[in-house]
């Protein structure tokens, strides 16, 4: 769906030489999704039941709708959260949202909902949450790696002593048992399944050996009242792939491995021993009166289980992702009824900016996935709905490449044709092997290939090259080329392939080396000729060719130029300097040239100019980060969900 935008001007900041008037453009939200998060069913005091989920966007919002009649009973803001990874009925029946660090509240017939603030100091997401005794709820948050417990009575506290896993950041699950008042936790980037006494903070490593090259264990949920033992049901994740185990809480034993189930779509029958949950799009039973449970299909559905109860009459209610509520006859195996609800869209913020080989200005969605275009002749969007987060683009003629995450997967459009995900365009290529982020894209026409470089998956070192021959769409993947280094900036300077690393990798990873790399990709032999550190910096990132011909880039906030045949720095001009050691570096500096023979850049969240012949430099914008330079002369970069262009011909001194 096409439409115009409104176009908002805003007049640039002074500065402290010279006043400057510039003049910046607002487009507008560029990527829209209805993506839902987290998800709960909950009955009033008449027996009437309702779906709660939350919508992803800046802001979330938390909707919900009355199955009676399937209308919208509340559509409320969560101011400052763009989403929601997990909501939660208490045991008073007041809903729970998890957010930025926040949670929210909410009880059915209430106008809006209630920020309750702050779970605990310096934490940045709430993950996950779970419902305890007496109104009671726990949570657990990154990047402390901690659980902690609202009580409606006094409020948040730290229940786990800090850390759950000592040098961990996540708690991505937790699950509660009111028989022996214990929490379990489920850790990452380097997977941990920790037992918590509530009572004397005493924690427990369940982590079975097998699995300690697993990433996370994600979403947990316990189910009691099953012969034998109460079972946790929960997964693991990472690069290497996905898997469920069911753990037995009384004899203290992993009973199963399976394909990877919908967490949080699990619930037992009360008056039986069977256990119903969604797994890609249908619906299994498993029944613990058997010896070794064997799943078994009931039906087929649309969409990912967000959330699912059994109603009075023992049917199977499911919302899944595709915003369909599906009610299911278990015992005759048939859909008796779906629904589709109407889910309100939502602008998302912008991953990704890359100006196209049809002359617009693509944006990709930042978690929630999906893509637009601005026409800057027309001032008219697009949306391209359906590809997953996209963290590096570019094309090769009329295709556009796409670097996705997570698992590196590769997509090709062609923009000459309509976009269709059903028709196998875009189309997917492959995946680049047990890595997460394809930042680095760059075409290499004389061998008609596709270079891309990555990061890998959380809590690990390195990276990788990949190339793609895009006549016969073969991927070949060269892994942990430069040992500990994971790939962000290649560029191809006059017939070389120059790239730059980072000693980060995934998000938890600990790194063991000291300083950020350039180096020379040979891609005939697929290796790298030779690598230098550029003084003391984590990274090297944004790599372009300057005004004058040559090789310029960042070293963490320090603009550089480098001499490829002293191999050797010949400038640097120190724009950022970290005060602290960051979480990570990956897309830092990025930077053009414009014809005006000025450099353009965006570092640390702000755009500057810098005039290399004056060595001038100028503070343009705050707030603005992802810059690209349009062949219409202009500068486009990111504010939020917003794109923002800047013109530099309408500069007055």
């Amino acid at each position: 769906m096409k439409f115009k935008r409104l176009l908002l001007l805003a007049i640039a900041t002074h500065f402290s030489v010279q006043h400057v008037q510039a003049q910046f453009i607002n487009h507008g939200p560029q990527v829209f999704a209805a993506a839902i998060q987290g998800s709960h069913f909950i009955q009033d005091t008449k027996g009437d039941d309702y779906i709660f989920t939350v919508v992803r966007g800046l802001p979330a919002k938390l909707v919900g709708y009355h199955l009676k009649t399937n209308k919208m009973v509340l559509n409320s803001p969560l101011p400052g959260t763009d989403g929601s990874w997990d909501m939660e009925v208490s045991s008073d029946n007041t809903i729970y949202v998890s957010g930025n660090g926040k949670i929210y509240s909410y009880r059915l017939g209430d106008k809006d909902i209630r920020d309750l603030g702050f779970v605990l100091p310096d934490q940045k997401v709430v993950w996950d949450l779970v419902a305890g005794r007496n109104g009671k709820v726990y949570g657990g948050t990154y990047p402390g790696g901690q659980v902690f417990e609202y009580d409606p009575k006094s409020g948040f506290k730290d229940v786990g002593a800090g850390a759950i896993q000592e040098g961990e950041d996540y708690v991505r699950s937790v699950a509660y048992d009111p028989k022996t008042d214990k929490i379990y936790a489920g850790i990452g980037s380097h997977a941990g399944f920790v037992e918590l006494n509530l009572k004397d903070k005493v924690k427990k490593q369940l982590l079975a050996e097998q699995d300690k090259d697993h990433e996370f264990v994600y979403d947990m949920e316990l189910v009691s009242g099953l012969k034998g033992g109460d079972r946790i049901f929960a997964w693991f994740n990472s690069a290497k792939g996905v898997e469920t185990f069911i753990y037995n809480l009384q004899t203290k034993n992993y009973e199963q491995r399976m394909p990877p189930i919908e967490i949080k779509s699990i619930v037992k029958a009360k008056n039986s021993q069977k256990v119903y949950y969604t797994s890609s799009g249908r619906v299994y039973v498993l029944d613990f009166d058997q010896k070794i449970p064997k799943a078994e299909e009931i039906v087929r559905i649309e969409g990912r289980g967000r959330a699912a109860i059994l109603d009075s009459k023992g049917n199977y209610k499911v919302l899944t992702a595709s915003h369909k509520l599906f009610t299911i006859d278990v015992s005759n195996k048939k859909v008796l009824n779906e629904v589709l609800l109407d889910v309100p869209k939502a602008p998302i913020s912008i991953q990704t900016i890359f100006w196209g080989p049809d002359h617009k200005v693509w944006s990709s969605g930042y978690l929630a996935g999906n893509h637009g275009t601005y026409d800057p002749k027309t001032g008219e969007h697009q949306d391209y709905p359906g590809l997953h987060q996209t963290e590096g683009m570019n094309n090769m003629g009329n295709t556009i490449y796409f670097g996705n995450y997570t698992k590196a997967e590769i997509y090709a459009y062609d923009v000459t044709k309509p976009w269709s995900t059903s028709k196998q365009n875009p189309k997917f290529l492959g995946a680049i092997q047990n890595q997460d982020r394809p930042f680095a894209v760059l075409p290499l026409e004389r061998r008609r290939e596709m270079l891309f470089g990555t990061i890998t998956g959380y809590g690990q070192l390195g990276g990788a090259i990949a190339h793609l021959n895009v006549e016969t769409e073969k991927l070949e993947s060269y892994v942990n080329v430069i040992p500990n280094h994971a790939i962000m900036p290649l560029i191809d300077y006059n017939g070389k392939i120059i790239g730059g690393t980072t000693i980060y990798g995934g998000l938890g990873a600990i790194p063991v080396e000291k300083r950020g790399k350039i180096f020379e990709w040979d891609p005939e032999n697929k290796k790298v000729l030779w690598t230098d550190s550029i003084a003391d910096y984590w990274s090297v990132s944004g790599l372009f060719i300057g005004p004058d011909q040559g090789l310029w880039g960042f070293a963490d906030g320090t603009l550089f130029k480098y001499d490829l045949e002293k191999r050797k720095v010949v400038f640097e001009k120190e724009v950022y300097k970290y005060t602290s050691t960051p979480s990570h570096i990956w897309r830092n500096g990025l930077a053009v040239s414009h014809p005006n023979g000025l450099i353009y850049f965006t570092v640390t969240d702000k755009l500057y100019s810098y005039d290399p012949t004056k060595d001038e430099l100028k503070e343009l914008r705050d707030n603005a980060s992802l810059m690209i330079l349009g062949d219409n002369g202009k500068i486009y970069f990111r504010q939020g969900t917003d794109l923002w262009s800047y013109d530099p011909s309408k500069q007055k001194l």
